[in-house]
């Protein structure tokens, strides 16, 4: 399938013509777009607001344009989602479903936590989820992004991690899913199937198995003293088998399920590894995405565990954001952000690097994209 990605323009901004230089920059038969920034929004857990969120990620695209000199208003944006709206959330996923970006989606474990078997009249929670979703439900397939001579490839839906299949029904009666070798078979044959000259990124719920056991690492166990390996067993097999058959394709895994706050107040996990195959592996898990606006004496008295409460809060609210900056398909910036949302007035409140190259080149890069032959 492949989904033509609308050009998005904050309101408010001039709109000037792109530099004839962008006619250049081929893929497909499609102009390239050299600088891209993608916004990874980790397990929701009924943390979202559409009005809200939306104004946070219009601000991140126009911040981007402040910040670098770059016309980004010439490409659009791309929204991953982890997955984990709720518990079988239906009318939230739908209200994502209405987020007017360009995004992929994959469902998590609490968005099939209560359903084993799917009704015979097609009305149970997860697959009025999946209606919703549509063809930005990712499990087990592929977005094509033409213009950015990207695909994205999800991994296995309503994942729990580790090495057994959650809700094996489930998988079995849509996508004729049985055991760990079939579901990593299925998603290596997506990923191969991809445009050739398109760079890859993995979607999944949970990360891949091999990335550390420690406690604290990216997919490691913290509600066990000795930690252990969670990752999945199957999306480690196919990225494995990519690997091999197509060198250099994958750029970036995206991924959640497991929190950043480890349990039982251990601490913060490892959000990103880079692998010694040059793959960027990201857990946008922060949770929860959403806190009151608030000076910090006054946070513990005044933190929520509704969401929607949180949103109705005077002081408004502070919303996270995982960003992830390429250039030329390759992975320049990740950052994890938090945007204050007060009515119509939104700003950077936080801004942490998890990775960086070289940054005075980068913006030179992003800056020459702009003016080349203007």
């Amino acid at each position: 399938m492949i989904i033509c990605c609308t050009l998005l323009r904050p309101s408010g901004l001039r709109a000037f013509p792109p530099p004839s230089s962008f006619r250049r920059w081929r893929c497909g038969g499609s102009p390239m777009a050299k600088c891209l920034r993608i916004a990874v929004i980790g397990d929701v857990h009924d943390c979202w607001d559409l009005e809200e969120d939306t104004k946070a990620l219009r601000f991140l695209k126009i911040y981007l344009l402040l910040k670098v000199l770059c016309f980004l208003y010439v490409q659009p944006d791309l929204v991953l989602f982890t997955g984990d709206f709720g518990n079988e959330n239906v009318d939230l996923v739908a209200s994502v479903s209405n987020c007017d970006f360009p995004k992929a989606i994959i469902l998590g474990n609490h968005g099939a936590c209560d359903t084993h078997i799917f009704s015979s009249d097609g009305e149970d929670p997860v697959q009025l989820q999946l209606k919703f979703l549509g063809d930005e439900h990712v499990g087990y397939g592929r977005i094509d992004f033409p213009a950015f001579c990207l695909s994205i490839v999800g991994g296995r839906p309503f994942s729990c991690g580790g090495d057994y299949v959650y809700k094996p029904a489930l998988l079995r009666d849509r996508y004729n899913i049985r055991d760990m070798d079939e579901s990593a078979k299925r998603i290596y044959e997506v990923a191969v199937g991809a445009p050739v000259d398109h760079s890859l990124i993995f979607l999944a719920h949970n990360g891949p198995k091999g990335l550390g056991s420690r406690v604290y690492d990216i997919c490691g166990r913290d509600w066990v003293s000795r930690g252990g390996d969670h990752g999945d067993l199957d999306l480690a097999k196919a990225i494995a088998r990519v690997k091999e058959t197509i060198e250099s394709s994958i750029k970036l895994v995206v991924f959640g399920h497991m929190h950043k706050e480890l349990a039982y107040g251990k601490g913060f996990r490892r959000m990103m590894v880079v692998g010694d195959d040059g793959i960027t592996y990201l857990n946008g898990g922060i949770v929860p995405r959403v806190r009151p606006n608030a000076p910090n004496d006054e946070m513990s008295s005044r933190w929520v565990t509704s969401c929607s409460s949180t949103t109705q809060s005077s002081g408004g609210t502070i919303r996270a954001f995982t960003i992830v900056d390429m250039l030329d398909g390759n992975v320049e910036k990740v950052t994890e952000t938090w945007v204050s949302v007060v009515g119509d007035d939104v700003e950077m409140d936080n801004e942490v690097v998890l990775f960086s190259n070289d940054d005075s080149e980068t913006v030179r890069s992003f800056a020459r994209l702009a003016v080349s032959e203007s």
